[in-house]
């Protein structure tokens, strides 16, 4: 039973995502996933192509640990699946990014339904409830998230493991909550994670007495130890980490807010509309089977049925409205947690308790002694509203919008209140199930929040993030200077993203990366300030900032505003030919990114070692403007040496008179050690739960 449920919960999600995938794609997903997401697995996917491991990041804020990113979720498994699939490449193909998010959604899917068939006497409910958690708002709005939508498609595994706990009265079943924490810790968003261990404990509460918390303390404990690969070296990041505030403002729009988890296009959500509506925005509808069972279970009064997801929703909505500022008090009171917690999301917990009570209400609605009629008449009208629905989808999706929009999920609220009068044989519960599909795919897939026209492997198919040998929009010979240049960093004036840099091997002293460091932060501020929490304009004009950051090229294009006064300015050089959307300006006076008194000549240039042939009569520092942190080692002449921080972020280290080598290297040592706990923690869980599995003796022979 459960085979065929995961083949066809894969062709669902493969139905749910058609225009996505090949061979029909005519959409991508778009925002974070392609602009932030997709240059961290490109960068790590060409050191694995160079045959090294990728530990440092060159690309941003002069420097990072690459394995300290959360983000980068090196140690994510499912991860490891984008790699194999462009082994080939010296890139990453974004389609493989997009399969790896839609798997997730699969996998969301049949947790889910396998959680909550031990609440139900029947199938169909299950599978709804299951379709509400995978196919809803919050999840669909999130899908720009690679991070939150891997990590949160965990959930329904860890609270299976303490439901089969707390029934069974073993601890064995608690390996299921240990792996979804672990595997939610490490897919890459931690307050994502920071939601799930909420969500174990009140679950727990709610199940079972108070007693029993104990099941999940130890579950996510363990789950520390499973993921101590990538915990050690993002911890050790973090402790240099630029606080930020992310814990307190309250989700804007207010009450309202709310109503958008009940309205399924107040804000007209068609691609077409190409302007934004207010701050509060987003799609959050639950679907019409969640208000039916959610409505059925209220109109029975069965409140136990309703009390651990009512519980999860008591329990996020203290964190999101944050009442006299006591969670807020409690939290900035804890270092680490205070770095965690975020107030939106929270609002996955909702997809989480309504995909419950959406199993529970229509299983007792599915049983309920009830006027029937006869089954073609309902089915006729699903038939007809679905129809109407998909036609509008497929015509640019310009559904009702306002409060219209009401009038049209409280038809499809019809359809299955009719639907649920027919006599529950297959057939019906089929037709169903189609509804529940239909109305979360035409509301929640090619809209304005998740898609754009096209292909990104196609656009980029000769660029370098898909393995081509391009920067597209800049002529390959003013690229290819630059990248010869690796010793030398590159600001934009106008054109691609810091974070986009990364698919071209180009290092820039800006970045847009939560791990920015505080030192870091107090260098740049010494010439400029910081006009959001983790973006500064780098000022080109100011020479002793470029000679400070080893910057040698400007990437501006003709129309922008700064392009004449470059073009004026005797310090600059535009780059021939000058063709291209993209122009290069180079910046006469550079000097690379290390220093020395003496002479000095780059060997060897890796971001995780940097080698220098070096002479001089009397000696001195050599500085390289890398920024300092911890796995940093220096050698001259193959002997150890201390670094010495310099220029607030950057590293130093005496060298004597004469000629010597140099060297630098990188080597992280938090996650080296990770790496032994983590693997110690897994052959030791496994042999645990094995030894405790319960032995069946043979039977005793015949006498």
């Amino acid at each position: 039973m459960r085979l065929r449920v995961a083949f066809f919960a894969f062709l669902a999600t493969w139905l749910f995502f058609y225009e996505y995938l090949p061979p029909w794609k005519t959409v991508h997903l778009f925002s974070d996933i392609e602009g932030y997401h997709y240059p961290l697995y490109n960068y790590a996917q060409k050191a694995f192509h160079e045959g090294r491991f990728p530990e440092w990041d060159v690309a941003e804020y002069s420097g990072l640990s690459f394995v300290g990113n959360p983000q980068a979720a090196l140690f994510y498994p499912p991860n490891w699946l984008v790699y194999f699939a462009n082994r080939m490449h010296d890139g990453v193909r974004f389609q493989t990014l997009e399969d790896l998010e839609f798997l997730h959604c699969w996998a969301a899917f049949l947790l889910a339904w396998l959680w909550l068939r031990r609440w139900t006497q029947t199938e169909m409910p299950a599978f709804a409830g299951a379709a509400v958690f995978a196919f809803s708002g919050y999840r669909m709005a999130e899908s720009q998230h690679l991070g939150v939508i891997c990590a949160y498609s965990w959930y329904p595994l860890a609270l299976s493991g303490l439901d089969d706990a707390v029934r069974r009265n073993r601890w064995t079943p608690l390996w299921k909550t240990a792996a979804a924490s672990a595997l939610c810790l490490t897919a890459g968003y931690p307050p994502t994670w920071f939601v799930f261990c909420v969500c174990c404990l009140v679950y727990t509460a709610a199940i079972a007495p108070w007693r029993q918390l104990w099941r999940p303390v130890a579950a996510i404990s363990f789950s520390l130890l499973l993921a101590m690969a990538q915990l050690a070296p993002v911890l050790e990041a973090a402790a240099m980490k630029a606080r930020e505030k992310v814990y307190g403002p309250s989700i804007p729009g207010g009450a309202f807010f709310y109503l958008q988890f009940l309205l399924p296009n107040y804000y007209d959500q068609a691609r077409s509309v190409g302007h934004l509506g207010p701050p509060w925005e987003s799609y959050l509808y639950l679907g019409a089977a969640a208000l039916l069972g959610c409505g059925w279970l209220l109109r029975r009064g069965l409140w136990k049925s309703m009390l651990p997801p009512g519980a999860l929703f008591l329990a996020a909505m203290l964190f999101i409205l944050n009442p006299a500022k006591i969670p807020e008090f409690v939290i900035e009171s804890l270092p680490l947690v205070s770095e965690a917690c975020r107030a939106w999301n929270f609002l996955a917990v909702f997809g989480l308790a309504a995909a419950m009570l959406t199993a529970l209400g229509l299983d007792d609605l599915s049983r309920a002694r009830l006027p029937r009629i006869a089954w073609w008449i309902p089915a006729a009208a699903a038939l007809i509203w679905n129809a109407r629905q998909w036609i509008v989808w497929r015509e640019g999706g310009h559904f009702a919008t306002g409060w219209w929009t009401a009038l049209e999920a409280g038809l499809t609220l019809l359809v299955l209140c009719l639907l649920f009068l027919a006599p529950q044989r297959a057939l019906v519960q089929a037709v169903i199930l189609a509804t529940v599909f239909i109305e979360f795919k035409v509301y929640g897939t090619s809209r304005r929040f998740n898609a754009a026209t096209g292909s990104v492997d196609s656009m980029f198919a000769q660029d370098m993030r898909t393995g081509g040998p391009e920067m597209l929009a800049m002529n390959a010979a003013v690229y290819a200077r630059m990248r010869s240049d690796i010793d030398y960093r590159v600001v934009v004036d106008s054109g691609p993203h810091a974070t986009e840099l990364r698919f071209y091997r180009l290092a820039t002293p800006a970045g847009f990366d939560p791990l920015l460091t505080a030192q870091y932060r107090q260098a740049v501020q010494q010439f400029v300030p910081f006009h959001t929490d983790r973006e500064f304009i780098f000022d080109w004009s100011n020479a002793e900032m470029m000679d400070a950051f080893a910057v040698k090229y400007v990437i501006t294009t003709p129309d922008a505003k700064n392009y004449a006064k470059l073009a004026s300015d005797p310090r600059f050089r535009l780059m021939q030919p000058a063709e291209g959307y993209y122009r290069v300006f180079e910046y006469l006076a550079a000097r690379p990114a290390f220093r020395f008194p003496g002479k000095a000549r780059r060997v060897n240039w890796s971001p995780e070692r940097r080698g220098f042939q070096v002479s001089s009569d009397s000696g001195g520092q050599f500085h390289l403007l890398e920024q300092f942190f911890p796995g940093w080692k220096a050698y001259v002449d193959g002997h150890p040496t201390r670094i010495t921080r310099v220029r607030t972020t950057f590293q130093a280290i005496d060298v004597p008179a004469g000629s010597h080598s140099v060297e630098f290297r990188f080597r992280s040592t938090a996650m080296r050690a990770g790496i032994a706990v983590s693997l110690a923690a897994w052959l030791g869980g496994l042999f645990a739960v094995m030894r405790a599995r319960p032995r069946v003796r043979p039977p005793a022979p015949a006498t």
